[in-house]
């Protein structure tokens, strides 16, 4: 079998799925937006787009709650049958509003629209972990999300095309209503998928189910705040892509093929970032990735608002424009923007997913819709309002922008793992060459304990910026207490350690804290030898190991650090960090020994295995 998931039963189907889906949606959503700025209304076009905008993100708020809840309930391939089912009858009634003119119907067919999107987005997200290993989900968002801003492009760029002459309106009505069909049929070959929680109860109640999907994202702090970053993402990205008409028309001066070059341009962005971040997190969930593609989107949109072109007599072709002093400005940023939210976007997705349980993972998601939801009718309101008080998109943009730099020094403040791991990551690979041996071997999910050999400083910040999970490190209190790396342990959530003689408040909460972590299915990183090594050799493991799995038995990963000793951060020299940084781009190996079932792993056995990982390189 190809080891390619585009040509896998369990992903292909669900993918072209989605993507026809977003496809048709983005057809008569640009068709409506065309028609509405040059055939059917002659003033306040923008805000009629803002509008249309709010309805179509309306429904993620008002069904969000129904629709997490039935995506647990029941079997998500044959919900989404009935979802694109439903699809076909709406694009029957679209296909009469267009035949009409009329704008009201074809509002209100968009708000139909947005609340067959609302039932299929919980769906969207929560059948990928059930069908693709955690090692390829990073991979898989990244196709889904790329897949989703070029269906996004053909959509525009398509509906744009039908709907700038009447002439074209029956292709239009045959197009929307043959993309509909055809993902009806492609969604019978989507593999079934386990029922996460069948006694779920439904709770038709608006404000209580709602609140209680809410408290279920809430549970988990970080899981919320991804929750929040990926809705800032939204807002965001519903400002920009609502004023192309407008960002076209009156600043570049553009006819509607110049909108829809911008639309292409960001879409293509959006598909480069996602492609871009499975390729720099080599597969796994790397957050770290996150706050440079925040820092991007607000820098990128800030310049986007400093925006200024020669006037123009009449509107510009897209020939014109290309040749239009300050035009290839423009395009840098948009795509900036668009790669940055790709950094941004889909590392917070895949965290999501795997962060949550199976049972409750459509409700966060869809817990996640409403907030998102909440956040896009906030930034049309927003659009709107300005809009209406005379202030221009220049504007617009620059005031998104400065919002988006305050929310993520916010984010950063409130999550310092995200900023940790990118740190942790640009640091370990701007001074070593780092090869990494079967790290495979730990666990994608569930509580583990991994030992390891100290060798220097910051070797929890190699593992750290390595492990294909997220990790709690257990350390010697004196070095945890550190000025100024102590900021940095702290944000790690390293767990301070003593002997029992020197302070047993210390060590009670040290293995208490510990058992937590692992009772909750997290990783827990362990030096056993009690310090970091004088004299590069691996001491005796503490008696430690022993008691965490005797009170919480869970597997044992050896892991052994190679080539560390010697560099700069070790005791080489009898006191580390002594003189000038030598040995920059050092070769050095993490290699991970299978996991130890609980029952066979003890602190000999343990010292043995990570001797013979080293093996006699220091």
């Amino acid at each position: 079998m190809s080891d390619n998931l585009l040509t896998q039963r369990r992903f292909l189907p669900y993918f072209c799925t989605q993507f026809l889906g977003a496809f048709n949606d983005n057809i008569y959503k640009s068709a409506l937006i065309i028609m509405v700025t040059y055939r059917l209304v002659s003033e306040n076009q923008g805000v009629l787009v803002n509008v249309a905008a709010i309805l179509f993100i309306l429904p993620f708020f008002l069904f969000g709650s129904l629709a997490g809840q039935l995506a647990d309930k029941y079997e998500k391939a044959w919900l989404i049958q009935n979802i694109k089912l439903a699809e076909i009858g709406i694009m029957i009634l679209g296909c009469i509003a267009i035949f009409l003119a009329s704008v009201p119907l074809m509002l209100l067919i968009l708000f139909l629209m947005g609340t067959q999107s609302a039932f299929f987005g919980p769906i969207k997200y929560s059948i990928l972990p059930q069908h693709i290993e955690r090692t390829r989900l990073l991979q898989a968002n990244g196709f889904v999300e790329a897949a989703t801003f070029i269906a996004i492009l053909f959509g525009t760029v398509l509906g744009g095309l039908l709907a700038g002459d009447a002439s074209n309106d029956l292709w239009l009505m045959l197009t929307i209503l043959f993309v509909a069909a055809l993902g009806y049929l492609v969604s019978f070959q989507i593999p079934s998928a386990k029922v996460a929680a069948s006694n779920l109860k439904i709770s038709y109640k608006f404000w209580s189910g709602t609140r209680d999907i809410l408290k279920i994202t809430y549970r988990d702090r970080m899981v919320f705040l991804s929750v929040l970053a990926i809705s800032w993402f939204w807002f965001l990205g519903s400002i920009i892509l609502s004023q192309f008409p407008a960002f076209a028309q009156n600043v570049l001066q553009g006819d509607d093929q110049v909108a829809t070059l911008l639309l292409a341009t960001f879409s293509v962005g959006i598909g480069i970032g996602s492609l871009l971040c499975s390729w720099l997190s080599s597969g796994r969930v790397e957050i770290g990735l996150m706050p440079i593609g925040a820092v991007g989107m607000a820098v990128f949109t800030w310049m986007l608002g400093e925006t200024a072109l020669p006037p123009a007599d009449q509107l510009r072709t897209l020939a014109e424009l290309a040749v239009t002093p300050g035009i290839v400005a423009v395009i840098i940023n948009m795509i900036m923007i668009a790669i940055s939210a790709g950094l941004f976007l889909v590392p917070l997705y895949a965290f999501m997913q795997i962060r949550t349980d199976e049972a409750d993972r459509s409700r966060v998601i869809a817990a996640n819709n409403i907030i998102n939801a909440i956040f896009m009718i906030t930034a049309g309101i927003m659009a709107a309002g300005m809009l209406l008080l005379g202030y221009d998109v220049l504007n617009i943009f620059k005031v998104t922008a400065v919002l988006t730099a305050i929310v993520t020094v916010y984010i950063m403040w409130m999550v310092p793992e995200f900023v940790l791991r990118f740190v942790a990551w640009l640091l370990i690979h701007s001074i070593y060459r780092v090869e990494k041996v079967d790290l495979h071997n730990v666990p994608e999910e569930g509580g583990a304990l991994i030992v390891c050999n100290h060798v220097s400083f910051i070797d929890p910040m190699i593992l750290h910026a390595l492990l294909p999970r997220p990790a709690r490190y257990v350390m010697y209190e004196p070095f945890y207490r550190m000025p100024v790396m102590n900021w940095l342990f702290r944000g790690m959530k390293s767990i301070p350690i003593n002997t029992k003689k020197a302070d047993e408040v210390v060590f009670t909460n040290a293995f208490n804290e510990i058992a937590e972590c692992l009772e909750k299915g997290r990783l827990v990183v362990l030096f056993p030898e009690g310090g970091i090594t004088r004299d590069g050799e691996i001491a005796k493991f503490q008696p430690g190991i022993d008691q965490i799995l005797k009170r919480t038995p869970v597997p044992v990963v050896p892991i052994a650090l190679r080539g560390v000793w010697g560099t700069w951060f070790s005791r080489h020299k009898g006191s580390a960090m002594k003189g000038l940084p030598t040995s920059w781009m050092r070769r050095i190996s993490v290699i991970s020994g299978e996991s130890v079932p609980p029952e066979e792993a003890n602190r000999l056995s343990m010292h043995e295995k990570v001797i013979a990982l080293r093996g006699e390189q220091q």
